[in-house]
């Protein structure tokens, strides 16, 4: 009994920390001292009014309009329906309609089990007796308890479901009923359908308490399995159902780097002794150099170009490298953009004008088209060769295909050599460079990295790198 009432006790408190751990798999962000808040609001208002305790806990765990939403979800999606008790007190046509068959069968069981002393020893157990007298508490003491000792916790995948539910039936003792249906089933008809009842009624209290396991510990796992799944799949093969996770993917990757690096704070030199100048200013304190002169040099800040091949075959690649980009303009130096297949152009202005997926889509219009590497590389020369300097950095995404025609890696090697580093990034599998039309040997020759990016992981550790070399 001791037992009993600990878990009675302790049932309201676990489940209300399992629910926030379902929020947090939903991207809310709850500190400790949200929860001990949300612990107390619950212990004030209680569990019985269920509207109460929805408001109480939205008010401690939600703080802005997106959280409340998505709280809300979560709730009615946790908890469920309204409980027993107040679905009673709703005065329900259907549950009173239901009320009399009910107490019918229980009779019927009854009377077959004093007929039958050994089904009556097979049947005995509190577990019966709190189904027969519906008695709410006493099964939820029991199934929580079935359901510590088969660790439903442990769940990780919606396969798994079907065997906890079978592993806490066998707990709970569904075996003796189980017998009992397959003995009562063509001697007494009204006793088989009390005891089949009874089976259903607690395979839906199991089946409740699988699947809120299942919400809470597994889904979030699940979800974080499809992120990684996302991350490491190539960009060109995600499917448009899933573009806009793809999305939220690369966004909390934006976040991740800004806190990584946004806070980097450069340690200040002084540089080489200046020797004339700190004699003559120690020339009005005899000779006595209080005041040393350092040699000053003017720190240009560096600036990121980018190129982009928007043509049929990379398209996909370009539009997440510019996204990404783009997104850390907050952290990145000075950024330049441009798009081309054949003809070059800049779009810095455009994507910051528009909404940066409108504009990319405008670019791919514009500039989408067959690759030609040597036209490309003619328009950003003279375009942009001249404001190329030592701290400069050009990063390139394409495929080095350029259909069996001269791609002019000559104006490759001029970039190169006034830039600070030539970045290539290339979508294809390294395997395949070479193969084909690839120019990426000699690509290769004419660049200080050369890279595989096919996924946003690599993307990401590109630009990680990136920033590291561009902060140090």
């Amino acid at each position: 009994m001791a037992q009993a009432e600990r878990i009675s006790q302790d049932a309201p408190t676990d489940r209300l920390l399992a629910f926030i751990e379902f929020l947090r798999g939903r991207d809310i962000l709850i500190s400790p001292a949200d929860s001990l808040v949300a612990m107390e609001v619950a212990g004030l208002v209680g569990y019985n009014d269920r509207k109460l305790l929805k408001n109480g806990l939205g008010s401690a765990l939600a703080k802005s309009k997106f959280e409340i939403e998505v709280f809300n979800e979560a709730f009615e999606q946790y908890f469920g329906a309204p409980s027993p008790d107040k679905a009673k007190s709703e005065n329900s046509p259907s549950k009173a309609d239901d009320n009399p068959s009910s107490q019918e069968l229980g009779e019927q069981l009854s009377q077959a089990m004093q007929a039958r002393p050994e089904l009556a020893k097979s049947l005995s157990s509190e577990l019966v007796d709190a189904l027969q007298s519906g008695d709410e508490a006493a099964i939820a003491i029991a199934v929580e308890t079935a359901a510590q000792q088969v660790d439903v916790s442990a769940i990780k995948l919606l396969t798994q479901r079907g065997q906890y539910i079978r592993k806490m039936l066998d707990a709970l003792g569904e075996q003796a009923l189980r017998d009992a249906a397959v003995e009562l089933e063509s001697t007494e008809p009204a006793a088989f359908e009390a005891v089949q009842a009874l089976r259903e009624q607690l395979r839906n209290k199991v089946r409740d308490r699988v699947d809120r396991a299942y919400m809470v510990h597994a889904s979030g796992d699940a979800e974080d399995m499809l992120d990684e799944a996302l991350s490491n799949m190539s960009l060109g093969n995600v499917d448009q159902h899933h573009r806009a996770r793809l999305k939220r993917l690369l966004e909390r990757m934006t976040r991740k780097l800004a806190a990584r690096h946004g806070r980097v704070r450069k340690r200040v030199k002084r540089g080489q002794l200046a020797v004339p100048a700190t004699l003559r200013k120690a020339m009005a304190t005899d000779g006595v150099p209080f005041k040393p002169q350092w040699r000053k040099s003017i720190r240009r800040k560096p600036q990121i170009l980018i190129l982009c091949d928007v043509s049929g075959s990379v398209a996909a690649y370009a539009k997440f490298l510019l996204l990404f980009l783009h997104s850390l303009q907050d952290i990145l130096p000075r950024t330049r953009s441009f798009a081309f297949s054949s003809n070059l152009g800049e779009v810095t202005e455009t994507l910051r004008a528009l909404p940066v997926e409108i504009a990319i889509e405008r670019v791919n219009l514009k500039y989408g088209g067959a690759t030609d590497y040597a036209r490309a590389f003619e328009d950003f020369a003279s375009l942009a060769m001249a404001d190329i300097n030592r701290v400069t950095t050009v990063i390139i995404l394409g495929d080095a295909r350029n259909n069996n025609t001269n791609p002019r890696l000559d104006l490759l090697a001029q970039i190169r050599s006034k830039c600070r580093q030539l970045i290539w990034l290339n979508p294809e599998n390294q395997r395949s460079w070479g193969s084909g039309d690839s120019e990426m040997p000699g690509v290769i020759r004419n660049c200080d990295m050369a890279a595989e990016c096919s996924t946003l992981k690599q993307l990401e550790r590109v630009i990680d790198d990136l920033l590291v070399q561009l902060n140090s």
